[in-house]
């Protein structure tokens, strides 16, 4: 905490993705899995994302947060630890799609992207959005 503040620029052990190269990424084969971290419950998302709230709260990989997220990757991914997952939440002030994209990394899995510009970016460059819906 504070989860709220300026995030950096890249991700260790992950990648930093931007809009076009998402959209590259949901229009081709082989779509990523998107995770919504926002806290907000009836929030504006991206169409088609799991929302995990949480996910990127707690203090250390060896927390009960970690043991859930990855029981939870676990399910969603069908346990394909190379299966792509985008990680993402309100913007490039939020800390939780950072931290939930580093968990992700400590549980093993080989493809994680950390949409840093998140919700804001989305709308901002007209795409359409949902509402939450999924995992809680």
């Amino acid at each position: 905490q504070p989860y709220h503040g300026p995030t950096p620029l890249q991700i260790p052990g992950a990648q930093v993705v931007q809009t076009r190269e998402l959209q590259a990424m949901l229009a081709g084969p082989g779509s990523p899995i998107l995770i919504d971290v926002l806290s907000e419950q009836g929030h504006a998302t991206l169409p088609g994302a799991v929302w995990l709230s949480g996910a990127g709260r707690g203090a250390n990989f060896l927390d009960p947060v970690q043991s859930a997220l990855t029981q939870l990757l676990g399910q969603i991914t069908a346990g394909d630890k190379v299966r792509t997952i985008v990680f993402f939440c309100a913007g490039p002030q939020c800390w939780l799609s950072y931290n939930a994209a580093l968990r992700a990394v400590a549980a093993g899995y080989g493809k994680v992207y950390w949409y840093r510009g998140g919700i804001e970016a989305w709308t901002a460059a007209g795409l359409p959005s949902a509402r939450t819906a999924g995992r809680r």
